[in-house]
């Protein structure tokens, strides 16, 4: 799947073409209201070193009002931090538990990729602003850490904003937080490569999504990988050997080149549900004559680009659930 800003499975966009990793920027800015919502954060902020792609100001010890700009939003309250405002469209209820949502869903937006509204910015008035960015937003950094202390954190690719999150946590004094989050999820991992690596080490397993009616696999690269891998799955070698990008473009024509494939894991929203392009490929004569399809060896994995843990919980369950399907056949 190609890498545009702010895309989710519910948006037009997050990722940059594989090529060339082009922006495809857009949207508008709407007026807020100011916000009282951001709770206190737990441990005190002293220095967080990070290679940041723009810093300014001395961060808060205590930050108590976050502005999120792109992809912080949701890693944010996915630990707890109600921001003050963030940008068009940061935040989904495809990405965020229910409790999660109604906490932020009336946060206000102070712009857009394409720059923020300086003036809805002082009035909601922020002691840290963050982000994340690859270079390719037009948003004036300077111009906003003139007035405040701002971090935004580099993206090369989609993994990076997972990598980045423990850096974004600190920030914010949810370190504790984001470690027992993580040491929680290697844990789940790690038992289904117990119960059931004997099983799955050795098989060869594919993973796929769709974006804009092209099939994108993920390589070794990608998050999604790094998971499969870690709860003891095989993987195509086609795919792990040094790929150039987190994901390779795969035509129509070419899906009969999965035919040696043991499972086959197809990409779905948070809720389960499986976007349209998406079942246009499950609905492919081609797809339906794979082996692994005809065996019922083909599985859904929720959050391959949704990067908080309650995405990534959903993806060990469904992990967890093809390794028992698959070990039981």
């Amino acid at each position: 799947m190609p890498f545009i800003p702010s895309a989710r499975h519910a948006r037009v966009a997050f990722v940059a073409a594989i090529a060339a990793s082009a922006l495809l920027l857009g949207g508008c800015s709407s007026t807020p209201a100011a916000s009282e919502k951001t709770p206190a954060t737990g441990a005190a902020v002293t220095d967080v070193k990070a290679d940041y792609l723009y810093e300014a100001g001395e961060l808060p010890a205590h930050p108590q009002r976050v502005l999120a700009l792109w992809r912080t939003g949701s890693e944010l309250a996915d630990i707890g931090v109600v921001p003050v405002g963030t940008l068009d469209g940061e935040m989904l209820d495809t990405e965020l538990t229910a409790q999660q949502w109604n906490a932020v869903k009336d946060v206000p937006s102070v712009g857009s990729f394409d720059g923020v509204d300086l003036e809805d910015v002082i009035a909601l008035k922020p002691d840290l602003i963050v982000g994340m960015d690859n270079g390719g937003l037009t948003i004036d950094y300077k111009e906003l850490g003139e007035l405040f202390p701002v971090r935004i954190l580099k993206i090369a690719e989609p993994t990076d904003v997972w990598d980045n999150y423990e850096t974004l946590a600190a920030l914010v004094g949810k370190s504790t937080d984001f470690d027992s989050g993580q040491s929680a999820l290697d844990a789940r991992l790690a038992d289904i490569a117990s119960q059931y690596g004997d099983k799955i080490g050795e098989l060869k397993a594919t993973a796929f999504g769709v974006m804009q009616g092209a099939v994108w696999v993920d390589t070794s690269k990608s998050l999604a990988y790094r998971r499969i891998d870690a709860a003891g799955f095989g993987y195509n070698p086609t795919y792990t050997d040094n790929p150039e990008r987190y994901a390779t473009e795969l035509s129509l024509e070419n899906l009969p080149s999965l035919a040696d494939q043991d499972i086959i894991f197809y990409d779905t929203n948070l809720d389960g549900s499986v976007s349209a392009d998406v079942q246009a490929v499950l609905d492919e004569p081609a797809f339906a004559q794979l082996p692994a399809v005809k065996a019922g060896h083909v599985y859904p994995l929720r959050g391959s680009v949704i990067y908080t843990f309650a995405g990534s919980n959903a993806q060990v369950d469904d992990l967890e659930a093809a390794a028992k399907d698959f070990a039981a056949s």
